[in-house]
């Protein structure tokens, strides 16, 4: 029996989307938005880099933006969600690939050129600010991703004029 003064609870709705049980009982998640396929935009970018890995290291990013509209007959140009998502993919197939370089070369170096790695050289320029910014951005996750918020999304929105600079 209730409390006075208190509303009794409803009971739940079977057929919201919130609800555990019911016909609508299937969130999407947020990395779920796809085509009608069911593959979503970066899975896209990934096979295409799957077939063609010499496209990640390409500075020009046409090919791909020309591929795309190839493939998604109904767009006259490339959307800027798609364009940001094709950044983003990029620079983490581009991040793991120097991981790997560092992993396969890191044995062989002597141990005093090691602490030397760290510093960035001035050679690099914007893959540099784009590895920093990018650790920045996990950073700043790490330590509190609702409080950093805003913070965040200025990394990002950073990160991915940075990846533009390098694709032109």
């Amino acid at each position: 029996m209730a409390k006075a003064g208190r509303k009794p609870t409803k009971p739940p709705d079977n057929n919201s989307p919130s609800s555990s049980r019911g016909k609508g009982a299937a969130k999407r998640r947020r990395g779920d938005r796809g085509q009608g396929d069911g593959e979503t935009v970066s899975g896209y970018f990934r096979r295409v880099f799957e077939e063609r890995p010499d496209l990640v290291q390409s500075g020009s990013n046409q090919e791909i933006f020309d591929r795309w509209l190839a493939d998604h007959a109904g767009e006259k140009d490339v959307p800027q969600r798609v364009k940001q998502i094709l950044f983003n993919v990029k620079s983490l197939l581009r991040r793991k690939l120097r991981r790997k370089r560092r992993q396969v070369a890191a044995p062989a170096r002597p141990t005093e050129t090691a602490v030397r790695a760290g510093r960035p050289k001035a050679g690099r320029g914007l893959e540099t600010l784009e590895e920093q910014i990018d650790e920045g951005l996990m950073m700043a996750r790490g330590l509190d991703p609702e409080g950093l918020d805003h913070v965040i999304k200025l990394l990002r929105g950073a990160r991915n004029q940075v990846v533009m600079l390098l694709g032109q």
